[in-house]
């Protein structure tokens, strides 16, 4: 895994969630049931979210009708640029986060990072990363996660960085990247959506 997808794996995984600074469990303050996501995701000045959902409709035109059935349902309709929606039980919202353990799992999802909680409350959360790759490969970046209310919350990345080798010819070798979230409360029915994963 590259060192830009290594940053926003991390902050698409932490983009719905609330932390704190000490081992703790702390409560959701967000409403349980549907949510609508809309990410938009930006490197060097290009769309990111629009270039890889391009390149994806191309590689999916190739596909046999069975492959792209295949492709579709491992995506879980989270795969395109437009808005994904997931859905937040009520017993997640009644477990709550335990912080210690998502951090852990961050680290864990994107080796060669390390995550730093700056400040956190059930109310929003400031952050920083720090990742390093081989050959000088790392980038560096901060964000915040915002709950407007129970029913809005608002995530923002920004990282600088630098790629050697073949992920080099996509950035120029130097990049800056941002990443923005919005999501909104749609409603207490799910339908098929199914549950957010948790970690």
């Amino acid at each position: 895994m590259n060192i830009a997808v290594k940053a926003f794996a991390i902050a698409a995984s932490l983009a719905a969630i609330p932390f704190t600074s000490q081992a703790e469990v702390i409560p959701l303050k967000l409403t349980p049931g549907l949510w609508e996501e809309t990410r938009v995701t930006m490197i060097n000045g290009q769309n990111a979210t629009e270039t890889l959902r391009a390149a994806r409709e191309r590689m999916m035109a190739r596909m046999t009708p069975e492959q792209r059935k295949i492709m579709e349902e491992k995506m879980g309709g989270r795969g395109g640029a437009g808005p994904v929606q997931v859905c937040l039980t009520p017993a997640q919202v009644a477990k709550g986060i335990d912080t210690n353990e998502v951090k852990r799992k961050m680290e864990d999802a994107a080796r060669g990072c390390k995550l730093d909680i700056l400040s956190a409350s059930s109310a929003g959360a400031k952050f920083k990363a720090v990742c390093q790759g081989p050959n000088g490969t790392g980038y560096q970046g901060s964000g915040e996660y915002t709950v407007s209310s129970p029913k809005e919350w608002r995530f923002k990345m920004v990282s600088d960085g630098k790629m050697t080798g073949p992920d080099a010819n996509l950035t120029g070798g130097e990049f800056h990247a941002s990443q923005e979230v919005t999501a909104r409360w749609k409603g207490s029915d799910c339908g098929a959506v199914p549950p957010r994963e948790e970690g």
